[in-house]
């Protein structure tokens, strides 16, 4: 899909951007929303429906015309690339799940830190751009690099640590320059919307949403270990019994169920169960389902096509025969062997939480 450089020039417009009537709102300053389920109906995510994550108070509203992409430190070439430069460059698309590490918090034992996402944190578009490795080998990396430092244009208070901040993170010099590494300015054939970083956002496939930094303008080639605070004192697992940090990167396996939802009321009779399936250490190999609570499992079919970095739809027919109450689940396991757990791995920030998932609905007299 393909846009004019007039049309990706515009200013997005308010029909681009989220509608809240689609979201659930978490907190205005910062804005923090999650999408409904009931609006995960395909593979793609409508760009309104897209739950949105930010970090400080004010969301940037840049211009394209007056916007330059910086790429600096330890290279052969400094750069100063302009919006239609940019998208000059060769361009990629990929259909990219993006799910927001802090997704399923809501529900995990012993409340940790962060907002209360419940499962409508993630969403999948297909984004457009160039790769990250396209710009930093036309600026040419010194040997001696070890990462690359992607810094936004969102600046200013941070609510949970008290102090100004810069959103930046970086991410290993080979992962910056695998092939699907996008530097995106389109999301589901549109410019991205403001609220999702126009005019430009990373996207790093299979990896937590922390690393798809929004509102692009400065990447730094760095020899030493980035130690900004969203890579060192956020976005990181640091268990009960230790003082210990370890990086988030890759998403854990995680399946949901979207029809029926929670607390629904069935008819007796034949039922559809429908879902979604996702994996960034590999694709996903199967979904179980359970009508009971976890106690007896059985397969789900596919009801889309597997693609390499985006969600899998899954369903499975169930004759609801006897009336009262019942416990849904369903789990998936991808090809590296990673399944989803019974409980939630408990950290004090609330990351990374997979369990299983309980929808428990009635079925009718």
């Amino acid at each position: 899909m393909s846009m004019t450089y007039e049309a990706a020039q515009a200013r997005p417009n308010a029909s681009r951007e989220p509608d809240r009537s689609q979201l659930h709102v978490l907190s205005e300053a910062p804005f923090n929303a999650e999408a409904r389920l009931t609006n995960q109906a395909g593979t793609i995510t409508p760009n309104t429906a897209f739950y949105v994550r930010s970090h400080l108070l004010d969301q940037p509203r840049m211009e394209a015309a007056g916007w330059r992409l910086r790429v600096e430190g330890e290279v052969q070439r400094a750069l100063a690339l302009s919006y239609e430069e940019l998208r000059a460059l060769p361009g990629l698309s990929l259909v990219v799940t993006l799910e927001c590490a802090g997704n399923g918090r809501a529900y995990m034992n012993g409340q940790p830190q962060g907002e209360l996402w419940h499962y409508g944190a993630v969403g999948t578009a297909e984004w457009t751009g160039v790769p990250l490795g396209v710009v930093l080998g036309r600026a040419g990396l010194e040997p001696s690099v070890q990462e690359i430092v992607i810094e936004g244009a969102d600046h200013g208070y941070h609510p949970e640590s008290k102090q100004e901040r810069i959103y930046a993170r970086s991410l290993p010099r080979h992962i910056a320059v695998h092939p699907d590494t996008l530097l995106a300015y389109a999301m589901n054939g549109e410019p991205l919307p403001f609220a999702h970083g126009f005019p430009l956002r990373l996207i790093v496939p299979g990896w937590y949403g922390m690393a798809a930094v929004k509102w692009v303008t400065r990447l730094h080639a760095s020899a030493l270990p980035f130690q900004g605070y969203f890579q060192t004192e956020q976005y990181v697992l640091i268990e009960k019994a230790s003082a210990e940090k370890r990086p988030l990167t890759r998403i854990r396996p995680r399946s949901l169920i979207l029809s029926p939802t929670e607390g629904e009321r069935l008819a007796r009779g034949w039922q559809w169960l429908k879902g979604v399936a996702w994996s960034g250490a590999a694709r996903i190999k199967r979904v179980e389902v359970s009508l009971d609570g976890g106690v007896t499992w059985q397969a789900a079919e596919w009801s889309s096509r597997a693609l390499p970095y985006a969600w899998r739809g899954w369903q499975l027919p169930w004759e609801a025969t006897a009336p009262g109450p019942v416990t849904l689940s369903s789990r998936a396991t991808d090809a590296a062997g990673n399944t989803q757990p019974l409980e939630a791995e408990w950290n004090k920030l609330g990351y990374a939480n997979n369990a299983i998932q309980q929808v428990h609905v009635t079925v009718a007299d």
